[in-house]
């Protein structure tokens, strides 16, 4: 088992530490005495539960935490902790039948779960037996130490096969990951568990992923050159491109059915309401590694710029409930934010002067130019958004502050920037305006009437018949009675 100890206990017996002495006096003070006993508490009651004696830790709860089951020791452990460390099955038992917290943590946020995963030395059963008692009492399992290790990379770290199918049936997140960007599967590979990665593929685990030094898992898996483990990959990211591929192709059907005319590729065009741009939600998901959050943005479509201005509070209303889910969309829109502009990318008629312009090729830039006008708003506003939030930060600082430096020629670049943009739709404007008079509507935008138009254009024309033929019946009286006279 791996030799970890809670902090402030030593397994030294040497009585030479005076610590807490104090040499003036010769004797200890009250605030030291009280610590020496908080920490022999804890190092007896460690032992009893390492010895598996039950009625001694019953004692100790009893008469030195006063029933306290719950209270931090010296260490900031509680007995739970401790019994789970050493996966003490009748202890751990015990403690959560006199209401012990199971989703207690550590200082270092190590939960019970995690604790007993830790535990190499007793057997899967009693492992196993602990980790459902504590399913039972609502732990945690989707939750991550201050290095981001889940119990399930623990279970796996350790070769426990029936702990991790147990997590993963009671809800364990197998997409989780740790400081490193490794998943479980990561997990797997590393420390050549082949049969914890055989269950974690079999549950749908990806493998089209890459950790924060960019390697897959095939990459790692070459690496430790374990033919198992490889073999295992080959399959699974055989029949995963076979799945992949079925699902582009249902996908490009299914947007290929939503295209009937030329125009649908130019939202607005038609109908001239403001576009949405949801298409392109999928595409930054893809770009951020959420791909697979794509159902929940199918069941709740949103449209782009709400999309690039999601906060934590619209991600959980959305669905997305996982912390580390709604924190790497919030780094993926961040950089999309702050990602350079390129000139090219909002060149347009100016600078092709001279050049004959079909009527294609203007929609095709003036489009381009309404989705880059459509992004920029939205990270203007994003800026705006969080200029507002370090307001009362910076209004304290002095005038030759090298931060107000900065941001002020921020402000001046960004404004320049603006009064090109508006510089080039003026340009714009004045030849689509140009090109507008001098041409007919083209006929594919020329729709079919609908019942209503048709409706109001018969109406239309029954009351201007009928009010040409009361004039002349009108007209003819007069003209007959001019006659008479």
């Amino acid at each position: 088992m791996a030799n970890i100890r809670p902090a402030g206990l030593s397994d030294e017996d040497t009585d030479e530490d005076d610590y807490g002495y104090d040499p003036l006096s010769g004797t200890l003070n009250n605030e030291d005495e009280m610590k020496n006993a908080r920490k022999n508490t804890e190092r007896n009651l460690q032992v009893a539960i390492q010895n598996g004696n039950i009625e001694e830790v019953a004692k100790i709860v009893n008469l030195d935490l006063h029933n306290e089951v719950n209270e931090r020791l010296e260490s900031g452990w509680t007995p739970l902790l401790h019994a789970c460390f050493y996966a003490q099955e009748e202890i751990v038992q015990f403690l959560l039948d006199i209401d012990a917290d199971p989703n207690i943590t550590s200082i270092d946020f190590t939960t019970c779960v995690i604790l007993v995963c830790t535990n190499t030395i007793a057997n899967e059963a009693t492992v196993y037996n602990i980790v459902s008692n504590l399913i039972e009492r609502e732990c945690l399992l989707n939750i991550g130490n201050k290095y981001g290790v889940t119990p399930l990379m623990k279970a796996i770290l350790a070769g426990r096969p029936s702990v991790v199918r147990l997590m993963i049936d009671n809800g364990a997140n197998i997409e989780m990951r740790d400081s490193l960007g490794w998943t479980a599967v990561f997990w797997a590979i590393h420390h050549n568990q082949a049969e914890c990665l055989e269950i974690l593929l079999s549950k749908g685990a990806r493998l089209n992923i890459v950790d924060v030094s960019n390697r897959t898992p095939q990459l790692l898996a070459d690496s430790h050159n374990n033919n198992e483990i490889r073999q295992i990959l080959s399959r699974y990211s055989k029949n995963s491109e076979e799945d992949r591929d079925e699902i582009d192709n249902m996908e490009i059907n299914n947007d290929t059915n939503n295209l009937t005319n030329w125009h649908d590729y130019y939202p607005g065009l038609r109908d001239e309401n403001r576009p949405k741009y949801c298409y392109e939600i999928n595409h930054l998901l893809y770009g951020m590694n959420c791909d697979h959050l794509k159902k929940i943005f199918d069941k709740k479509p949103i449209d782009l710029r709400k999309f690039l201005l999601l906060e934590d509070e619209d991600m959980v209303e959305l669905g997305i409930d996982m912390p580390y889910e709604r924190q790497r969309i919030k780094q993926g829109l961040h950089k999309f934010h702050m990602y350079g502009w390129k000139v090219g990318s909002v060149a347009g008629l100016q600078t092709e002067r001279g050049s004959t312009y079909s009527m294609i090729k203007c929609v095709n830039i003036l489009g381009n130019h309404l989705q880059q006008l459509y992004i920029l708003e939205a990270t203007l506003t994003y800026l705006l958004r969080g200029y507002g939030r370090i307001q009362n930060k910076i209004k304290y600082e002095p005038p030759d502050s090298p931060a107000l430096r900065k941001l002020e020629n921020a402000v001046k670049n960004m404004t320049s920037n603006i009064n090109s943009i508006r510089k080039e739709i003026n340009i714009m404007k004045k030849i689509h305006t140009r090109i507008s008079k001098d041409s007919l509507k083209p006929v594919d935008l020329i729709t079919e009437k609908t019942s209503s138009e048709m409706a109001v254009e018969i109406f239309t024309k029954l009351v201007v018949i009928s009010s040409v033929s009361f004039l002349l019946y009108r007209a003819k009286g007069l003209i007959t009675n001019m006659f008479y006279k």
